[in-house]
């Protein structure tokens, strides 16, 4: 289960990612670095579909305009 997840991952950044792009005219504006799909490959990996899933769910939900950003 955890090869297919990233297999979908890694079909999502060839070749979605690119359609909603360059067809749609949707740019990402990630605020994070690596990307948010990049973030999760690594997680699932390292941590596991579910642990690495979450993490990843707790980071995409950051990936918004009205998250509150801790300015020191």
């Amino acid at each position: 289960m955890k090869y297919l997840t990233i297999l979908l991952i890694n079909f999502y950044q060839q070749y979605l990612s690119l359609f909603l792009k360059n067809i749609l005219g949707i740019r990402g504006s990630c605020r994070f670095s690596p990307s948010c799909s990049e973030f999760a490959k690594k997680q699932i990996k390292e941590n596991g579909l579910f642990l690495g899933g979450y993490n990843f769910f707790v980071r995409f939900l950051k990936c918004q305009p009205f998250y509150r950003q801790n300015i020191i």
